[in-house]
């Protein structure tokens, strides 16, 4: 129970941070467009059974401000963005991420209760066990890394998945279905898989090459 009670302590400071700056006028908008493969991240896919119910909670918020609103097949969970480890040759970022997500222990995630940070509308990922998920990221960021020169940024230890991104600073109504369902339970998924993509700022269809995908281990029958 300690360990839940910290992933709920760690989201509600992360949701006192973003309320106190949105109060500040601080909302940051995206004014790109789907379909160039700029970035190269780590993502966990969320089931389209699941991302379906969470769409549907999320969707007054992206109707009222004309924001982007996430296919339920886009929906995922970021691992970790690789973009700082450019100079690493991707040969041997495969065979880490092989290597670190075959060694994890199963991981669920229980999708959570809509937040609203300055640039999306997310809802929250628990992972059980509690620890399993940022241990994963720091096994990958060690292999990576070993010297610890790049300092991943302080969210990593939590997982989220971005719902609706925001193309204005007009987020008076996500900011309120975001309260609607804040305690909401959308469902639980086993992590069954790990890909390595170069994607745009959504991870779009039309703008996402999976480059590798590594599957995680199974729980015991």
């Amino acid at each position: 129970m300690g360990r839940e009670i910290s992933q709920r302590a760690r989201f509600g400071a992360l949701r006192a941070t973003e309320s106190w700056r949105l109060r500040r006028g601080q909302a940051v908008s995206w004014h790109g467009q789907e379909g160039p493969r700029a970035f190269l991240t780590t993502v966990v896919r969320v089931p389209e059974t699941v991302g379906a119910r969470v769409r549907e909670a999320a969707r007054p918020a992206a109707a009222a401000g004309g924001h982007h609103l996430y296919p339920a097949a886009d929906l995922h969970v970021t691992l970790i963005n690789l973009d700082r480890y450019a100079d690493v040759p991707i040969a041997r970022v495969e065979q880490v991420l092989a290597d670190c997500v075959a060694a994890a222990p199963p991981v669920i995630l229980d999708l959570r209760g809509l937040s609203v940070a300055r640039g999306t509308v997310y809802v929250q990922a628990y992972a059980r066990p509690a620890r399993a998920f940022p241990r994963l990221r720091a096994s990958i960021l060690r292999r990576l890394d070993p010297a610890g020169r790049i300092q991943p940024p302080r969210r990593t230890v939590l997982a989220l998945s971005n719902v609706v991104r925001f193309r204005s600073t007009d987020v008076a109504a996500a900011r309120k279905v975001a309260r609607a369902h804040r305690a909401d339970h959308f469902g639980s998924f086993l992590l069954e898989a790990v890909e390595l993509v170069r994607t745009d700022k959504v991870m779009s269809a039309a703008g996402t090459e999976i480059l590798a995908v590594f599957p995680a281990r199974k729980p015991p029958r």
